[in-house]
């Protein structure tokens, strides 16, 4: 299993913790390096008020057992463009502007604009998406000004989501690396689990365009749908130079959410209050059986 390259580099990959320390900084800073083979955490955020998406932050911190933050952006492009005809740049603006509450907690944060061709809340065309995401990678990169979002969020590790099936998905992953931003492409299907072919394919895919991590979320509708999930992952690992990430999605598919780093998979979602796809277990029952599982 190879490792998500956003990690913070003091925590190393989880590692034992002061408990002398503030829970915040214990999950910012833990130095003694861990098993590889157990896979990073995600918890998503998906508040939309600056005040929410702070408290939100430091409970995931105060958790102690979380790697990253995905910060869901679509409720917030959604929330505005219910209300009125707004810009892609300003639609950005907005999501820089409430960076830094996400940045409290210290935890690396990975952008995720999920659209409603995969599932998520914000019904965006290709060109929109792509000029959003690509105004945010520019104002993260600190390109927008010293007295913009950037610079207030300095110090915080950055990576995005980007959804390989869009038109400017090349685009983005080479404007996103250019400035240093790590990224996830992502595929995900909520009407059933994609043929074992069309998986690898898409893995492939992922890695030919230049991404530095491959994620695909499938449905299943039986216990063979999440086996050949797990196979496609495997495979992905064993030939492919990048990290992977292979989630079957709901009741049917909580094995590739539990041991799927058997199977190659870097990391695991978990909840901490709202999930943002069926089937996230919350975090701490999660990290519980992954001591158990990795150690």
């Amino acid at each position: 299993m190879k490792q998500l390259p956003f990690l913070n580099d003091a925590a190393d990959h989880r590692a034992a913790v002061d408990t002398s320390a503030p829970a915040t900084t214990q999950a910012a800073a833990t130095p003694t390096p861990a098993n590889p083979r157990r896979p990073a955490i995600i918890v998503p955020v998906q508040a939309t008020a600056p005040e929410e998406i702070a408290r939100q932050c430091g409970a995931i911190a105060d958790a102690g057992v979380v790697d990253v933050i995905e910060w869901r952006i679509d409720p917030v492009i959604a929330g505005i463009a219910s209300v009125r005809n707004t810009e892609p740049w300003d639609l950005a603006e907005a999501v820089l502007n409430l960076a830094p509450h996400v940045t409290t907690a210290g935890l690396p944060v990975l952008i995720t604009l999920r659209t409603g061709f995969e599932g998520g809340q914000a019904e965006v065309g290709e060109d929109v998406y792509t000029e959003i995401l690509r105004t945010v990678i520019t104002g993260l990169a600190g390109e927008l000004g010293a007295s913009g979002p950037a610079k207030r969020s300095a110090g915080v590790t950055w990576a995005l989501d980007v959804e390989i099936e869009r038109s400017g998905a090349t685009e983005l992953i080479e404007a996103a690396q250019d400035r240093g931003i790590s990224v996830v492409a992502s595929h995900h299907n909520f009407a059933g689990t994609d043929s074992a072919e069309a998986m690898g394919a898409t893995f492939t895919a992922m890695a030919d365009a230049g991404a530095d991590v491959a994620k695909i979320a499938m449905m299943p509708t039986s216990g063979a749908d999440v086996a050949e999930l797990l196979g496609a992952t495997a495979r992905a690992e064993e030939t492919l130079g990048i990290p992977v990430l292979g989630i079957s999605m709901g009741q049917l598919g909580r094995a590739s959410r539990i041991m799927g780093a058997d199977f190659g998979s870097c990391a695991t979602f978990a909840q901490l209050g709202e999930s943002s796809a069926p089937g996230q277990i919350a975090v701490a029952d999660l990290a519980g059986v992954i001591d158990e599982l990795y150690g």
